[in-house]
């Protein structure tokens, strides 16, 4: 939706305008900065509108101007960047709260009535309130919220990293600074080697780490899947404490449909990033019902799908045959050498990593969003997390080789855990970065917070049968067949997208030979 910038300590208003610049791609559509000079504070937003709302005459008109941030309530001033998801839901606890409320026209002032409703209630303590209001929230977001009467900061994020925070500290400089974006707080003059993730889930006051126990990274992390196994003899007794595979199939079906319809909701315009494969059929076949379901929706829904490839690339073959079989429109974006030459340098400093793999995945998701733009599309969606979730990648295989079931199936548990909690560095930062290049807002369906829990409860039984099980993800196969995505691609089996769409080969063996990645990071960080 947006980037976010905020800084403390000694720095000017020129200086604060020129960070928010150099992270302007993220929301071309308005700008602005909150600063005061003799606390030496300032927070800065730059805003991608995409929330639509309905007139009295039930149709669409720009809401502009009721996304503007910063937000200045009372004491508050709220910089945000993300979506809320239980927006009806958080907008009637407030009228029924609170006598004086008026009705919120984005996500960004519902976020901030909340957050005063709370401050308010809770004798002006900021942490609290920003406590209260992370337990309310169902969204992705990043936000920072400064109370003016008492001199606090409080910075937060999503509970699993759909949306990115870094921070860095410098004492000599007597600077700190926060960023939606790595590049941000190198203008800002804060060496790499100081700067910081926010932890998903957690609070950053007035710069020191508030880590809430309940949070969905800590539960991954300190599981004890050592303890869990020795309460059980055999495997079939853990079953025995879960709901049967029917259950979990249903559930799962609901669950999607549910996190694909709110990540639609008040838009009329959607990208998907598509490579035919299961994870994003699913999607496709999903918004599909979504949209033929707004047939008396005052906001019809447009879809159209992106696939990235060379030349009869796997990627581009299935999604072609599947777009015509789904009569979905579809652009292919085909590359070549060329291509990935021209885009190796705008994904590199979207993404501020010398990881080979990211920039291959990078520039894929990319050039899709890249095109997306040219069509005038600000939301896609992709099926990031389906993988960690149901036990998608090939390696984790390697817990059948040698070991029982028994210790197997713990054994995969503990790693998808693993995998689920540093997703946020490892994944869904280079997804955002390369997305919002293009000033396109991505959202993941799968991440929805519902899915992830039920996930985490499914038994690994459910998601690799055996050892043989090539396919993997057995249970979200079997959930693709029932809401019509065809077998040949439910049991498609898995290509990562930088292999599928054929960008990884064309890197390796021709583009990368002749190009420092090492050398242009580093030219980054000092500009």
């Amino acid at each position: 939706m947006c980037g976010i910038v905020g800084m403390a300590g000694n720095f000017n208003k020129e200086l604060l305008e020129d960070v928010l610049k150099s992270i302007n791609h993220r929301g071309e559509d308005f700008s602005d900065i909150f600063i005061d000079g003799e606390k030496g504070i300032g927070l800065g937003h730059n805003l991608l509108s995409i929330f639509n709302l309905i007139d009295e005459n039930n149709e669409i008109y720009d809401n502009l101007e009721y996304n503007k941030q910063p937000i200045i309530l009372n004491n508050l001033v709220l910089v945000f960047n993300g979506e809320i998801y239980n927006f009806n839901k958080l907008e009637e606890f407030l009228r029924e709260n609170n006598e004086k409320y008026s009705k919120s026209k984005s996500d960004s002032q519902l976020l901030a009535n909340l957050i005063s409703y709370y401050y308010n209630s809770n004798d002006e303590n900021l942490l609290e309130s920003v406590k209260s209001v992370i337990h309310e929230l169902d969204a992705d977001y990043s936000f920072a919220v400064y109370d003016k009467k008492h001199d606090n900061l409080a910075i937060s994020r999503d509970s699993i990293g759909v949306k990115p925070l870094f921070y860095g500290v410098d004492e000599e400089q007597d600077l700190k600074v926060f960023a939606s974006e790595k590049k941000a707080l190198w203008k800002a003059g804060i060496a790499d080697e100081n700067i910081h993730d926010l932890t998903p889930g957690c609070i950053l006051y007035n710069w020191r780490t508030v880590d809430l126990e309940d949070n969905l990274i800590n539960k991954l992390i300190n599981t004890d899947f050592k303890h869990i196994k020795s309460s059980y003899n055999e495997y079939k007794d853990y079953l025995e404490t879960k709901d049967s595979y029917e259950v979990y199939n249903e559930l799962l079906r609901d669950d999607l449909y549910s996190a694909v319809e709110k990540r639609v909701e008040n838009i009329s315009n959607v990208g998907l990033i598509f490579s035919g494969g299961v994870d994003s059929t699913i999607l496709a076949v999903l918004l599909k019902q979504i949209a033929e379901n707004r047939n008396n929706n005052p906001i019809p829904l447009t879809i159209k799908l992106y696939s990235v490839g060379v030349e009869n690339s796997q990627d581009i073959r299935f999604s072609k045959e599947i777009a015509e079989e789904l009569n979905l429109p579809i652009k292919t974006i085909i590359i070549d050498e060329t291509t990935v030459k021209e885009s190796i340098k705008p994904v590199l400093t979207a993404i501020e990593d010398d990881n080979v793999m990211k920039l291959g995945v990078g520039m894929t998701i990319y050039l899709a969003a890249k095109a997306m733009k040219e069509d005038n599309f600000k939301v896609a969606l992709s099926g990031q997390g389906a993988d960690e979730l149901f036990g998608g990648y090939n390696r984790y295989l390697k817990h059948f080789e040698e070991k029982s079931l028994f210790d197997a199936y713990f054994d995969l548990d503990e790693e998808i855990y693993h995998d689920i909690s540093n997703m946020y560095h490892v994944n869904l930062e280079r997804d955002d970065a390369v997305s919002m290049a293009n000033g396109v807002e991505l959202r993941v369906p799968f991440l929805d917070n519902d899915i992830i829990n039920l996930a985490l409860d499914i038994p690994g039984k459910y998601k690799i049968r055996n050892n043989e099980d090539l396919l993997r993800k057995h249970i979200l196969r079997d959930v693709a067949k029932s809401i019509g995505v065809p077998d040949y691609i439910a049991d498609r089996p898995k290509k990562a997208a930088q292999y599928g769409s054929g960008v990884n080969k064309i890197l390796k063996k021709k583009v990368l030979r002749s190009f420092d990645i090492n050398e242009f990071i580093n030219s980054l960080m000092e500009n």
